[in-house]
């Protein structure tokens, strides 16, 4: 909210890696952010947490006007179709528990989708990379990070602040405040992104 993010054109380059506050390892996340995309194509990324082991621990992703949420990977996955519109701010929640295998997503603050059995029992592993507007894919390694590595294709375009992760599943209390469009809810602040 006090930041914004601009991603101007589909690019290899365009992104943004943010490192966690301190290293974490958990069973439940949720992810919230503010988007305005320039453009709803098929399949962009919003957010994405990477581990040596697993490129694909949490994803966000725009396809066309829906948002999906992955948890290890594209098998495990919730999706909130009619989300977002082109030129639109929309604020974004993703919430997963391990011990449930639920996933939910949250749009404008209010409850969009839900999927049980998402990735139940899966541990997100911590010293992982999270990279705004873009993934690594199956090339990701700590020891390895070449811009020609990423797919153009892929890359969102558009505006994006207000981004957190928790790790833990907030309330509807908690989402509902941060999406009020009067700014009120920037001040709460992810305990791993913020």
């Amino acid at each position: 909210c006090d930041t914004g993010l601009l991603f101007p054109t589909r690019s290899s380059t365009a992104h943004v890696e943010v490192s966690p506050k301190t290293p974490f390892q958990t069973n439940a996340a949720t992810i919230c952010l503010w988007v305005k995309p320039t453009q709803v194509i098929n399949k962009t990324i919003l957010f994405s947490y990477s581990t040596t082991g697993n490129a694909y621990e949490l994803q966000l992703v725009l396809n066309g006007q829906s948002v999906f949420f992955t948890v290890d990977g594209e098998s495990h996955l919730v999706e909130a179709s009619g989300a977002v519109q082109e030129g639109q701010w929309a604020h974004i929640c993703a919430t997963w528990s391990s011990h449930q295998g639920l996933a939910s997503l949250w749009v404008n603050g209010q409850h969009a989708a839900s999927s049980p059995g998402v990735a139940e029992g899966h541990e997100l592993r911590s010293k992982g990379s999270i990279l705004l507007g873009q993934e690594y894919g199956r090339l990701f390694s700590r020891h390895l990070s070449i811009p020609d590595t990423f797919d153009a294709e892929l890359a969102f375009t558009g505006k994006m602040t207000g981004v957190n992760m928790w790790d833990r599943v907030l309330d509807s209390k908690e989402i509902s405040q941060q999406a009020r469009l009067d700014g009120s809810g920037c001040g709460i602040r992810g305990n791993v992104v913020a």
